[in-house]
């Protein structure tokens, strides 16, 4: 199926999954509603004046592939809000907090120097082309899960491609050869999110709950986790920079990239 791919690398990154206001926990990858957020960002789609949600619905044949080149750390921010102070904070009815109860506590989790390949797919090669150039100019400014965590570098890294998914198989890894994840016979072992069945007898699809709905809601859908082996030679090698082999990959000819 035809589309674009992307990457994703930043110092910090964080993929909500359900939580209660106390403790905001990160999934270990990007997830579609967060993915389907960035490129209505970079398209301008603004939120209902109404409603106060913008409506992503014409981004719904989008598929998402998420090649993990760097699962990252998962760490932990502590956050307040009020500082003892109970005028500083309102509450849903328009008041205050009680006295004594003026200081909010929360938890949140972000992954670490996490870096990510995403193929997009979808067979309106009119909307992933729209996406595509967006993405190359973005309306809005582009973040990986939360406003404080723009990306490291632009997002886009190839559109017009007949078969993405099939590219993450050659792509170079944003990864050096002696990171964890297992190395046998010159090869390494990487690990993958598909939303589509990939028709093998691996392990059974999960459910996530991360597909965007109108008014802040989220729908259901089934992931598969996967491990595939690649060659170990598609890691960085000490002291190479992931740009420099990335721009050796798609200019072999050494023709600047379009």
């Amino acid at each position: 199926m035809p589309g674009f791919l992307l990457h994703l690398a930043a110092p910090w990154q964080a993929w909500p999954a359900p939580a209660l206001f106390n403790t905001r926990p990160t999934l270990r990858h990007p997830t579609r509603s967060a993915l389907t957020g960035m490129i209505g960002a970079a398209l301008g789609i603004r939120h209902d004046p109404v409603t106060g949600y913008a409506d992503l619905s014409e981004l719904s044949p989008l598929h998402y592939t998420v090649r993990i080149d760097r699962p990252g750390t998962q760490r932990r921010d502590f956050h307040t809000v009020g500082g003892g102070d109970s005028s500083t904070v309102h509450i849903g009815d328009g008041g205050r907090r009680a006295n004594g109860k003026g200081t909010l506590v929360s938890y949140r989790w972000f992954l670490a120097d996490a870096a990510f390949t995403v193929a997009v797919t979808c067979a309106d090669t009119d909307l992933t082309a729209r996406c595509a150039q967006a993405l190359r100019a973005p309306v809005f400014s582009l973040y990986l899960g939360r406003r404080g965590f723009p990306p490291s570098y632009p997002p886009l890294l190839r559109d017009g491609l007949d078969d993405p998914v099939g590219e993450l198989g050659n792509l170079p890894l944003n990864r050096y050869q002696d990171h964890p994840g297992g190395e046998s016979s010159g090869h390494v072992l990487v690990d993958y999110v598909l939303d589509t069945d990939p028709q093998d007898d691996g392990p059974p699809p999960v459910r996530v709950n991360d597909v965007p709905l109108p008014g802040r809601l989220f729908g259901t859908r089934d992931v598969w986790h996967r491990t595939r082996p690649h060659p170990a030679g598609q890691c960085l090698t000490p002291r190479q920079d992931w740009l420099d082999r990335l721009d050796a990959y798609l200019n072999p000819e050494g023709t600047p990239a379009p």
